[in-house]
């Protein structure tokens, strides 16, 4: 398992919970906005520090247009530092919050660039065993449970005012990653519920509260967000392994499929597995696929931004039904909405009233109805073929190889593109181009040509004194002669 502590017993302080929460506020000299910030979005080898994408800050508070939230975004690295530090030095550092995944313009799950952290939101203050305890009371059970059900501790835990955030600090994660990233956030909630998991709080494009912000709703001694419990150091807590994390939490690990997959195989070498290979990919992953290629498509044809009046009701459609399949269904009405304003330019409204039938099939699916497809019970969500959504979009050839799409192609880019992953696996495994490859062959076929000739030697005496085999000194031969 990841590097974890011991079990501490029950009635024991944590050390490194003394004076936390015993006192008004917490102690900040450690762990405060800055490595905050750097912890969660870690600078990367650039000179500057600066990296691409932007994270996004929010506030609630009521301003002269009324409304109560306040959201806006910063380029990550030293620039999200310095504006965290800026905003706790302003008067008001009431209900500030941080997003914890970068973007690429905004905060939605389809522009999502990188995410270095999972996490789980106890709002133990709704649990009446909980209750009006102390945060560290609440922590000292809440690493008992881990303990007890095989799980890693955190690499932090902070005290929000009413609840605790847990998280679990990886490397960084590309989008590619969020189905298995999301059957981990799943089943860390699962086992967290007794300490009130909030199932709504599990997608990537979530926000919490700022260390060193106040929270406005929570009593006045816990009011200020804090760390109250680390692993590792508190300026740079332990950083999990994602691969590990998800194999100590997942049911099936990644090594247990390895295993299937060996056992597979044997099976076939010994002639007992008919089974056809697998040419397809999962759902979640074919259209976190399909959503990688729309972004892309969009980026091709409109690198301003926003898509153009006839290209907005298809493209939002299929963008809509891919969010669906890789989207927790509590926070996908967001999503959309975040899509409709970014891609279209769309009021909330308008996207709600064109996108509904998208967002309630996804919500039946959650709860668990279906469809009859061909005589089977299905997931009641959209699905749509390549060919529909390229018809649809028109997608022509040049723009699937300009845009470099992957999955929204027609059968010939598919088995050009089958050829360019043959390639780079045989250079990977040390192979020779091809190309290389049939010019030895060919002065091979020459010189072996030569020797019949010269001294006469058969086929097979070829084959001894090359080094190869009978068959491939003919196929040498037979190139030669065609040159």
């Amino acid at each position: 398992m990841t590097a974890r502590l011991g079990y501490i017993p029950a009635g024991l302080t944590p050390p490194h919970t003394q004076n936390r929460c015993q006192q008004l506020g917490f102690d900040y000299s450690e762990f405060g906005p800055r490595q905050h910030l750097e912890n969660l979005h870690p600078y990367n080898g650039r000179p500057d520090g600066m990296r691409n994408g932007v994270v996004s800050f929010a506030q609630r508070v009521r301003g002269s247009d009324g409304k109560p939230w306040r959201e806006w975004t910063v380029r990550a690295g030293s620039c999200a530092v310095d504006e965290a530090e800026r905003l706790l030095r302003q008067d008001n550092r009431a209900d500030i919050y941080l997003s914890q995944a970068v973007f690429g313009k905004w905060r939605s799950i389809s522009d999502l660039t990188a995410i270095g952290a999972c996490y789980a939101d106890l709002d133990y203050h709704n649990v009446s065993r909980w209750r009006g305890k102390a945060p560290a009371d609440v922590v000292v059970a809440l690493l008992g449970h881990l303990e007890e059900a095989m799980l890693p501790h955190p690499s932090y835990i902070l005290s929000t005012g009413r609840g605790l955030v847990c998280v679990w600090l990886t490397e960084l994660l590309p989008r590619a990653a969020l189905p298995r990233w999301n059957a981990v956030q799943k089943h860390l909630g699962s086992a967290l519920e007794t300490f009130g998991a909030d199932k709504r709080a599990q997608d990537a494009a979530r926000v919490f509260r700022l260390v060193g912000s106040d929270n406005s709703r929570a009593d006045y001694d816990r009011r200020t967000v804090g760390m109250v419990w680390y692993h590792g150091s508190p300026a740079a807590p332990t950083r999990h392994v994602f691969g590990t994390l998800a194999d100590e939490v997942l049911p099936v690990t990644h090594a247990d499929l390895i295993s299937l997959r060996t056992e597979r195989a044997k099976r076939k070498a010994e002639g007992k597995d008919k089974t056809a290979p697998v040419k397809f990919l999962s759902a979640a992953t074919y259209w976190e696929t399909v959503l990688t290629d729309l972004q892309r498509l969009r980026a091709y044809r409109c690198p301003e931004g926003a898509l153009p009046d006839g290209h907005r009701d298809a493209w939002l459609f299929v963008a809509a039904t891919a969010i669906s399949w890789i989207s927790p269904s509590e926070v996908l009405g967001r999503e959309i909405l975040a899509l409709g304003r970014e891609a279209a330019g769309w009021r909330d409204s308008e996207t709600k009233s064109r996108m509904s039938a998208v967002i309630k099939r996804a919500r039946q699916a959650a709860a668990g109805q279906t469809v009859l497809f061909r005589g089977f019970e299905v997931d009641c969500r959209y699905r749509m073929k390549v060919s529909t959504i390229l018809e649809w979009l028109r997608i022509d050839p040049t723009e699937q190889r300009v845009a470099g799409l992957r999955v929204l192609v027609d059968e010939d880019r598919k088995r050009e593109l089958n050829t360019e992953r043959t390639k780079a696996s045989r250079h990977r495994r040390g192979g020779k181009d091809r190309t290389v490859q049939q010019a030895d062959r060919r002065k091979m076929g020459e010189k072996a040509l030569y020797l019949r000739a010269s001294q006469g030697m058969t086929v097979a005496e070829l084959a001894t004194h090359l080094g190869v085999s009978v068959g491939q000194v003919h196929k040498a031969m037979r190139q030669a002669e065609q040159q």
